[in-house]
């Protein structure tokens, strides 16, 4: 009986140690980030389909805000995030081609616009005091749309940047130029 008591105190005693550390860590984490959004460019990857052509690509790149103010809620379908809006997508991007070192935007003939992988990125703010965040996030283009307008580029670029809720737009990120044989 006295082995089992000390077995529950000692055990009581390192969850004490513990808790005390998450305490510790918790109420010493200081709001050291801008509340501007900041992307860093990564990489990225090509995949190719079953005929070893050039379907999919993976742009990666790290964020941070100091805010943790990043994507958008269920609620945020009013001005200024509504369809037609500018902020309406809040992971914008350009998608080009290079002919001679000279931009080429796409027309999506269904849309009558240029071609873009813009996206709506829901909320990853964190819950509690500090919401303070950092990632990785994983852009996929997927070539179908490309294809579907008979457009066959041989050299792209993206650039990529984020907004927050509060409109602030981050710096942009470029991509090399990436050959493609799709």
């Amino acid at each position: 009986m006295a082995m089992a008591a000390s077995r529950f105190i000692f055990s009581v005693s390192k969850l004490s140690v513990l808790l005390g550390l998450l305490l510790v860590a918790s109420c010493s984490k200081e709001k050291t980030g801008s509340e501007i959004p900041s992307i860093t460019y990564l990489g990225y990857e090509k995949y190719q389909n079953g005929l070893g052509k050039d379907s999919l690509l993976v742009i990666r790149f790290n964020f941070e805000d100091g805010n943790g103010d990043i994507g958008y809620n269920e609620s945020d379908t009013l001005a200024p995030f509504q369809i037609g809006d500018p902020f309406f997508y809040n992971l914008h991007t350009d998608f080009f081609g290079l002919n001679n070192g000279m931009k080429v935007y796409y027309i999506d003939g269904f849309s009558n616009d240029t071609i873009s992988y813009n996206q709506r990125l829901p909320s990853i703010t964190p819950e509690g005091k500090y919401k303070e965040i950092t990632g990785t996030m994983e852009l996929r283009v997927d070539f179908a749309i490309v294809l579907l307008n008979g457009h066959d580029p041989k050299r792209v670029q993206l650039e990529l940047w984020l907004n927050d809720r509060a409109l602030n737009e981050s710096n942009r990120i470029l991509t090399p130029e990436i050959n493609l044989d799709i």
